[in-house]
């Protein structure tokens, strides 16, 4: 599973810090945990982008590693003439 901005595509970093606020206004990295702060155990539905400083749902950000529909095919094409 990739992670990523559903906007702008940025890519956390494993130092990146997100802020309980306003909660307990403890710091942590927000994709460890799934967005379950360890201090007061809020869950949160958005996640702002350190790159693009937008705020989108939490589960936006999770992107399954599916290949291209167009990749799919030229495989299938690549076994059919045996390539």
């Amino acid at each position: 599973m990739k992670i990523h901005c559903p906007l702008c595509t940025y890519r956390p970093h494993a130092g990146d810090r997100w802020i309980c606020s306003p909660g307990c206004d403890t710091v942590w990295n927000t994709f460890e945990t799934r967005a379950l702060c360890p201090g007061c155990s809020k869950q949160w539905r958005v996640t702002a982008c350190p790159a693009c400083d937008v705020t989108s749902p939490h589960n936006d950000w999770y992107h399954d590693e599916i290949p291209d529909e167009a990749d799919c095919h030229h495989e299938e094409i690549e076994e059919l003439v045996g390539v």
